[in-house]
């Protein structure tokens, strides 16, 4: 009998040890909040990647707001890698993400400048661009030191093509731009929107602006270059670079850093 007991003591114990779940993989310096907007109706996910020491170090940062949750690990050890290479200033990363289901559906419908065949629920980028004026911004600052004066707004794709049209409809709402954009949208509709809302910024703006040439989104960010060549827009800082033998998708892992460095590189 008590042999008995001793093996099932055994069992239980190993049972027992096999239940238990192993510990999640975490990134030091970062946080994860939720804002619900009122003007969606949307809740949003924001993964927040903070300077390290940034707990004690008193100091308010520029904040970057990256479009698309996955973009997420990059930039976390975009910041971290910061640290030893101090090709970039310490900037406080707020990713917004639209969560695990429907995301695809989602983000056509807040990135989109207008209604179109394309996607079924497309047209709410004059609405998201509201939510992050109006309530996402405001509450970051509340929430985390910043400087308000510094803001950036990196997208790849759709968010790309939203960032495009935030510098067109508020250029002044964000100080850096690094955009890997897709313009084919609605008949290249934000190229013909640039020859009249991009001649005068009113406030100055660093604009990284690239593109893979393996890509279907090639020659419409190439015709948006020429056009800023053309116009040479005052108080546009622009870059624009073509990453040979890079695809629409894997354009991101060289265009992000590279995109960075040069957008915050300190004024001369």
């Amino acid at each position: 009998m008590t042999t008995i007991r001793i093996l099932f003591f055994l069992l239980a114990a190993v049972v027992s040890r096999a239940q238990t779940p192993e510990p999640e993989v975490s990134i030091a310096d970062t946080q994860r909040r939720t804002l619900t907007s009122a003007k969606i109706g949307q809740r949003y996910a924001l993964l927040v990647s903070l300077p390290a020491g940034y707990a004690k170090s008193g100091q308010s940062y520029p904040v970057l707001y990256v479009l698309d949750g996955w973009h997420f690990p990059l930039m976390a050890f975009i910041q971290q890698n910061n640290v030893y290479s101090k090709r970039m200033r310490p900037v406080i990363i707020v990713n917004v993400s639209h969560g695990p289901t429907d995301y695809m559906a989602l983000r056509a419908r807040d990135f989109t400048p207008t209604r179109t065949a394309r996607e079924a629920n497309s047209g709410g980028a004059a609405v998201f661009l509201d939510f992050l004026e109006h309530e996402l911004i405001p509450f970051v600052d509340r929430t985390w030191r910043t400087v308000p004066t510094d803001r950036g707004l990196l997208g790849h794709s759709y968010a790309g093509l939203f960032a495009i049209y935030a510098l067109e409809q508020r250029p002044a709402l964000f100080q850096r731009i690094v955009a890997s954009p897709s313009l084919e949208w609605d008949g290249r509709l934000l190229l013909t929107a640039a020859r009249d809302r991009l001649r005068i910024l009113s406030t100055p703006v660093r604009l990284d602006l690239s593109v893979g040439d393996e890509g279907d989104n090639t020659d419409s960010t190439t015709a948006f270059a020429k056009i800023l060549d053309e116009l040479k827009p005052a108080g546009l800082d622009y870059r624009f670079t073509v990453y040979r033998g890079e695809s629409h998708n894997s354009v991101r892992l060289v265009s992000f850093p590279a995109g960075l460095y040069w957008a915050y590189l300190p004024a001369p």
